[in-house]
Formats: C-alpha cells, sequence, structure tokens
C-alpha cells in the first residue's frame, strides 16, 4: 500500500508538482526585492508572511485535479486498482508538504535577517491562511471543472481580505496574525472542510 502511493508521489513530482513548486520558490526568492526581509518589524514581518508567502498556497493546491483535465489519462487512471480519492488526497499531502517547508523557510530567513517575528505563533498563522486559499481554490475548480475559476476565486478571496478588512470579513478574516489571532483557527477550519468537499465532489463528478 505504502509502495502505491510512493509511486504516485514520485509521479506527482516529475510530472506535475515541480512546475507549481518552481513558481513558488521563484516568488519568495523575489521578496527581498519586493516587500524586503531584514530589521523588519513585527506587523512589517506578518505583512510578509499573510500577504506574500500565503500566496502559496493558491499556486500549489489548486491545480490538484489538473491531471485529469488530460481525458487520455484519465481514461486509463480510472480503471486501475487505486481510488482516485486517495490520488488526490495523496497530492494535497505533497502540496501542503511543500507549503511547509517553503513557510519555514521563510520564517528563517526572517529571522536571520534580524526581524521581529514569533516562529511558531507564525508559522501556524501562515499555513491557516494557505490553506484557506487552497481549500478555497479546490472546491471552486471542483464546482466548475475550471482551473482558472480555482485561481480566480482563491484570488477573489484575497482581494476581499485585502479591501474589505476585519470589520467586514469577521472570523474569515485571513490576515489577521496581529489583529485576532482567532481568525487563524476559524479560516483552518473552514480550508479543510473546503478541500475535504472539493475531493469528494470532484470525485463524485467524474
Amino acid at each position: 500500500m505504502a509502495a502505491k502511493y510512493w509511486e504516485i508521489t514520485k509521479v506527482q513530482l516529475r510530472h506535475n508538482a515541480w512546475q507549481h513548486v518552481l513558481i513558488c520558490v521563484l516568488l519568495l526568492a523575489a521578496s527581498p526585492l519586493v516587500l524586503g526581509v531584514k530589521n523588519l518589524d513585527a506587523a512589517q514581518s506578518t505583512k510578509v508572511l499573510e500577504t506574500y508567502v500565503a500566496l502559496i498556497g493558491i499556486i500549489l493546491f489548486v491545480p490538484v485535479f489538473l491531471p485529469e483535465q488530460d481525458r487520455d489519462l484519465w481514461d486509463v487512471v480510472k480503471v486501475r486498482y487505486t481510488k482516485m480519492t486517495g490520488v488526490y488526497l495523496t497530492r494535497t499531502v505533497i502540496s501542503l508538504t511543500v507549503s511547509a517547508l517553503l513557510t519555514a523557510g521563510s520564517i528563517a530567513v526572517l529571522a536571520a535577517g534580524d526581524c521581529e517575528i514569533e516562529p511558531g505563533k507564525y508559522f501556524f498563522g501562515t499555513m491557516a491562511e494557505i490553506i484557506a486559499f487552497g481549500g478555497l481554490g479546490i472546491l471552486a475548480y471542483a464546482v466548475t471543472d475550471n482551473l482558472i475559476a480555482g485561481y480566480m476565486i482563491s484570488l477573489g478571496y484575497y482581494v476581499a481580505g485585502i479591501s474589505a478588512g476585519y470589520r467586514y470579513l469577521k472570523k474569515l478574516y485571513p490576515f489577521g496574525m496581529l489583529i485576532d489571532y482567532e481568525t487563524k483557527y476559524w479560516i483552518l477550519g473552514a480550508g479543510i472542510l473546503c478541500m475535504a468537499w472539493g475531493i469528494l465532489l470532484f470525485r463524485r463528478r467524474r
């Protein structure tokens, strides 16, 4: 069983995920030029993590169903013994692992740059946001069967967070690291539910 999912992981990394991982690495590598990563106070550090680093959730999670857009590949996959729910979950875990590694790396860079930061607290808060963005994108993709819609709806939530703010989004405000940390638990739960619902919905539609 473990060998089967390890094979799925290798195939996903070799043929699909590496492209999105590369985009995320390049995006984060540009952060010193975009926002700076040295001598930041707490507000500036959280801005880097919440409005920049967390974008990798959209890039990594939304394309979880992308390989099935190839109808010939889908016809081959669906006759195999492996349940597609397990395939989707494996891909999701890959995205989650990469997100955690890149987030931890970003926090380490901030810490090395003498930025004011609480590593554990900021890691959890950023990952909650990543999962919220990614989960919403997965659900949107599953509902519309359209990758672009998944990206756009996730970005719409991002823009709503910036424009509407905490006053209107309340506990679903994505940038509440310093305003109301409880929002992180709410968006984490919402993100997990969206992911689960999206995977089940996409599997049933197929």
